[in-house]
């Protein structure tokens, strides 16, 4: 599913760009931005991955990523990784993949913006060609408390519970069972008379 959108990005790609001498004989990135955490939770770690590739017929130079404005650092705690990369080359038919861990500060609603690519088409080109990647879209951030409340363990609970249920089961079960051995004690003796 993941991988549908970067397939239909490079089709379009070369549908619309298929017959522009620009793009033949120079490089064309076309990039994707998705999440690899299913949710994002406050205090908790959020991975990021972006991956570019290079659909054009020549090597991108000096390919550069920047998706800073898309993690402020007021909202975001990087974690690992840089929201700011460089690659040298980029060779024609070649992808590469950058990952990111963030930490979100805060809870609410958070808009998942696209991530700036510049780079040079060509060895002799002058002009810097800026892309961006795709956007994941609005996503919520939710409070650990919420989290917690829903995926959680919850072995505590259960601990609470088994020992509110013990005095109900566990003392009708010791005076059957105490009942039970005096009744087996005494069946013996009366057969035998």
């Amino acid at each position: 599913m993941r991988w549908k959108l970067p397939a239909l990005l490079m089709l379009y790609v070369s549908i619309v760009y298929g017959e522009d001498t620009d793009m033949n004989d120079s490089a064309h990135i076309v990039a994707s931005k998705f999440t690899l955490s299913q949710y994002a939770v406050e205090g908790m770690d959020y991975v990021i991955d972006y991956r570019l590739y290079n659909v054009g017929d020549k090597a991108a130079l000096r390919v550069a990523l920047d998706d800073r404005d898309g993690f402020p650092t007021q909202a975001f705690d990087v974690i690992q990784g840089l929201l700011q990369v460089r690659w040298e080359r980029i060779g024609p038919g070649n992808n590469v993949s950058h990952s990111v861990v963030v930490r979100p500060r805060a809870v609410g609603a958070f808009n998942y913006s696209s991530a700036q690519i510049t780079y040079y088409p060509t060895e002799d080109a002058k002009e810097v060609r800026v892309s961006y990647t795709t956007a994941p879209g609005e996503g919520y951030i939710y409070r650990r408390k919420d989290y917690d409340r829903k995926f959680s363990a919850k072995v505590g609970v259960w601990l609470v519970f088994l020992m509110l249920v013990a005095p109900s089961t566990v003392i009708p079960f010791v005076l059957w069972y105490s009942s039970k051995s005096r009744y087996d004690q005494e069946a013996p003796l009366k057969k035998s008379k």
